[in-house]
């Protein structure tokens, strides 16, 4: 992984139409919101970014913000990022060695601030990701070790 991009969802409704979490819509503001940091993403994500999503409704409505953009973006679902899934989970399957692939997650807290945290290597055990953020992690070779770092965050607010 040269790039990691940790996009948490936008706002979404409290309650869903049917009760379940998985089913919960974006507001109003989530939209606008989603569709801001899509355009911010189209501008600076390279061309062959993988976009993997969580199959749950509000993250499927703000990666369709970024196909706002691209139509010919591909969007994978990944079980792995879903509600219940766990960080190894998605740290097993988005973590490699192929240092020349970008990666864009589109899952939930607190899962992607516990990613972020853990790939920092820092002492907290979870980031906050406000809802409808971008964290852009990069990946370097030092001598014969990986560091990553922290390239970017965006919001929505100021895109």
């Amino acid at each position: 992984m040269a790039n990691l991009v940790c996009w948490r969802h936008a706002e979404a409704e409290v309650d869903s139409k049917t009760g379940a979490d998985i089913d919960r819509e974006l507001t109003k503001q989530g939209r606008k919101d989603a569709v801001a940091m899509a355009k911010w993403l189209h501008q600076h994500l390279p061309a062959n970014t993988e976009v993997l999503c969580s199959p749950a409704r509000r993250c499927l409505e703000t990666a369709a913000a970024l196909q706002r953009f691209n139509r010919q973006q591909k969007i994978s679902i990944a079980e792995y990022l879903g509600v219940d899934s766990n960080v190894e989970k998605m740290a097993k399957n988005v973590l490699n060695e192929d240092s020349s692939r970008t990666i864009l997650i589109i899952g939930h807290q607190p899962n992607i601030g516990i990613l972020i945290a853990r790939l920092l290597k820092m002492e907290s055990e979870a980031c906050v990701v406000k809802k409808g953020a971008a964290w852009w992690l990069r990946q370097r070779h030092v001598d014969d070790t990986v560091q990553t770092y922290l390239f970017t965050v965006q919001h929505p607010d100021f895109v």
